[in-house]
């Protein structure tokens, strides 16, 4: 029997009644997304340093023109930090301190540069951020890369980026989100369950009862076949 047409209470019902399927699938996916979540992503950890943009020309000069410009330079000096001409001489001087990847091999500039970023504000304050699985070696690296940074833009640029707060270990890992993977899991299980159960229902071409012919032909029923299974016994019994 096609159940095509099947009204949202009928949908409703057959929710309410396949509702322990439903959630066990729900846990279940959930309970997956945990676990890959937990094992199987690489945790990521993130560790900053805070710089101070400074002109070498006029430093006694506090005036507003020179604040301006402060604040103009930062943005510059964000853009050195990240150049290529850095991230290789950090690459080269973390090489001659013995720190590796967790795989063991030496670090390119391109994997430092991937895992840098710059944000600048309304201030002479700009802070560089530096991202990576290896908790370890975190730390060693931003500062490499802060130290090889503020030397280059002295020399490139001719101005100044003071340190003001350098990297510490990192702490807790920012990512993946535990809790949100493990949500969004279950939710997903729980919807594809809830999905599948609805299909089956309305593909489901078995008659049950009297209400479902009534709903297919819309004609009343005459009589009904009762179920003889108790009267075959007995006769099976008595032979």
């Amino acid at each position: 029997m096609s159940k095509s047409q099947l009204s949202i209470m009928d949908i409703v019902h057959t929710l309410i009644s396949h509702l322990l399927v439903i959630l066990l699938v729900g846990a279940a996916a959930g309970a997956a997304a945990w676990a890959y979540t937990t094992y199987k992503i690489p945790k990521m950890y993130r560790v900053s340093v805070t710089f101070y943009a400074l002109s070498n020309i006029n430093k006694e000069d506090s005036s507003v023109v020179d604040i301006t410009k402060n604040r103009q330079l930062a943005s510059t000096y964000s853009y050195v930090l990240r150049s290529n001409q850095v991230m290789k001489e950090a690459a080269a001087r973390l090489e001659e301190r013995g720190v590796k990847t967790p795989g063991g091999g030496q670090y390119s500039y391109g994997a430092l540069k991937g895992m840098t970023s710059v944000s600048t504000t309304n201030t002479e304050i700009f802070t560089a951020s530096f991202s990576s699985s290896d908790k370890e070696n975190l730390q060693t690296i931003a500062n490499t890369i802060a130290e090889t940074g503020a030397e280059k833009i002295r020399e490139i640029v001719g101005g100044e980026a003071k340190i003001l707060d350098n990297a510490e270990a990192p702490g807790a890992p920012y990512s993946p989100n535990v809790r949100t993977n493990t949500i969004s899991g279950a939710a997903i299980g729980l919807l594809i369950a809830a999905a599948l159960v609805i299909i089956r229902a309305l593909t489901d071409t078995t008659i049950w009862s009297e209400e479902d012919l009534n709903k297919q032909y819309n004609v009343p029923v005459l009589g009904v076949v009762p179920q003889l299974m108790g009267l075959d016994k007995q006769n099976t019994t008595k032979e």
